[in-house]
């Protein structure tokens, strides 16, 4: 699992990619490597993150509290 920080990092590196390969910065295949790389990193940002584990996380955080 990715820390939210970690998810946020590569979902601006995979929008700095997709940039760069959609307005036409670089060309030919260093473009395709661009747009290879942004949807791994945007796959590997949603794969890695569980709103739900957050979710759970800080639920048992909070009961911890309320015992001490």
């Amino acid at each position: 699992m990715l820390t939210r920080d970690g998810v946020i990092a590569r979902f601006i590196w995979c929008l700095c990619f997709y940039f760069v390969s959609a307005t036409g910065m670089v060309h030919g295949g260093v473009a395709s490597i661009c747009g290879i790389l942004a949807t791994v990193l945007l796959t590997s940002a949603l794969l890695h993150y569980s709103p739900l584990v957050e979710f759970l996380t800080i639920r048992a955080e909070k009961m911890q509290r309320k015992k001490n």
